[in-house]
């Protein structure tokens, strides 16, 4: 009996050893999945699709077309706009131009041309008269005449040099500023309609791969909804989760090794830290309750092409 006892014990002793011995070693990665944030490209207003140049799964460049819609009201507010600024300019133009056309200005003109002559002959007039006043040829009535004809004669010309100075002049100053302000505000409405027509054109904000689209020609696309989804590569990231007592070893910039099944593995660059557990009990009691707590990380891996948005990884830290 003795005997049994002692070979049942070495038995149970060899295959303790054997199974420490022979055992897999334990997996130390940290569990995950290749996530990604799409952009989602649509117009803020309603409107029909008038043309698509993408299917999914298409690789779309930077800059190109991807969808356009319906336009017509959007470039006849253009034409307007357009039409309204060359018209707040034509009245720009005009109240900066002479108050007085210029057929006008070259009637005042030869106006002053006879009034220059008449004063001069009123002039020659009156020296004659005050001679001959002075030698007592001439009568006092003949000399008040010729004073009189010349200050007539003065008077004619520079009422026609002032007409002249203010036809030559422009509109007044606050008309000018309005003019200015119609323009500006012009201008405004034109850059405005503008850009609403160049929203019906739409183009890819970056490079990648076209996930999803979801109107087609034809239909009615509402204010704020996607057309289409675009993942630019640089996008893709890996998310994975860390368990309290480990997530202290890690930090941003971190290299982390990703493995999956049926792809190559890789490093990753870990680019942020949750600050809240993903699980926390509203009162721990025991370290068995602590060590359930477990935090979200985030990894830009250095080669996204291959990684497929959902697929499963497992994340390992480098050793330090």
């Amino acid at each position: 009996m003795k005997r049994l006892i002692i070979i049942a014990v070495l038995l149970a002793a060899a295959a303790g050893a054997g199974f420490a011995l022979f055992r897999p070693a334990q997996d130390h990665g940290f569990l995950g999945w290749v996530e990604a944030d799409a952009l989602y490209i649509g117009a803020p207003n309603t409107a029909r699709l008038t043309e698509l140049t993408v299917e999914e799964g298409d690789q779309a460049e930077t800059g190109q077309l991807l969808f356009s819609l319906e336009a017509e009201t959007d470039r006849a507010a253009v034409e307007t706009a357009r039409a309204n600024l060359e018209k707040a300019r034509a009245a720009l133009s005009l109240t900066r131009a002479p108050q007085d056309r210029q057929e006008q200005l070259q009637a005042l003109e030869a106006s002053r041309k006879e009034a220059k002559a008449a004063l001069d002959y009123a002039e020659k007039s009156l020296t004659r008269a005050r001679s001959l006043f002075q030698q007592e040829s001439g009568t006092k009535a003949n000399l008040d005449s010729a004073v009189s004809s010349y200050a007539q004669a003065k008077a004619a010309l520079d009422k026609i040099n002032a007409q002249i100075a203010l036809g030559e002049l422009p509109q007044r100053d606050q008309q000018i500023e309005q003019a200015e302000q119609s323009v500006a505000a012009a201008r405004s409405e034109l850059s405005a309609a503008e850009a609403a027509l160049s929203l019906k054109t739409v183009m890819a904000p970056a490079t990648g791969s076209i996930e999803q689209v979801y109107y087609r020609t034809g239909e009615v696309v509402p204010a704020g909804r996607p057309v289409v989804s675009l993942l630019p590569p640089e996008n893709i990231k890996i998310e994975f989760f860390v368990p309290e007592g480990e997530r202290a070893a890690l930090k941003v910039g971190d290299k982390v090794r990703v493995t999956c099944d049926g792809c190559r593995s890789q490093d990753a660059t870990i680019f942020f830290i949750a600050k809240d557990a993903e699980y926390t009990p509203p009162e721990i009691f025991s370290r068995e309750e602590r060590a359930k707590m477990v935090y979200r990380l985030e990894a830009r891996p250095e080669d996204p092409a291959p990684l497929a948005v959902g697929l499963p990884v497992n994340v390992e830290a480098e050793a330090r």
